[in-house]
């Protein structure tokens, strides 16, 4: 399926857009661009489509919250080049005030 320049045209009037002619070519091209892609992803079987969405789902699970104790916290801190204070990096004031 293709756009015909007075679709685009209706198109812009819906979307209370005021385009030149030049302005219609340059979107029929770009619409019918999109439209062919449409066209495309709809003959996809739906078998595959399904196989897609079932990946997703599944990448979406969510992990547990699990304790880990794999860093060590002392370690952490002697990489800081700031002051250690109370087991915390101390960082000079911000200037933000409230």
């Amino acid at each position: 399926m293709s756009l015909t320049q007075e679709q685009i045209a209706h198109i812009a009037r819906l979307a209370k857009l005021h385009i030149t002619p030049a302005d219609i070519e340059h979107y029929q091209k770009d619409l019918n661009s999109i439209v062919g892609y449409i066209d495309v992803l709809s003959s996809v079987p739906d078998s595959e489509l399904q196989k897609v969405q079932d990946n997703i789902e599944n990448s979406l699970i969510p992990r547990l919250d699990e304790e880990h104790r794999d860093i060590d916290r002392e370690a952490l801190l002697a990489c800081s080049p700031q002051k250690i204070i109370h087991h915390q990096i101390a960082v000079d004031s911000l200037g933000i005030r409230a």
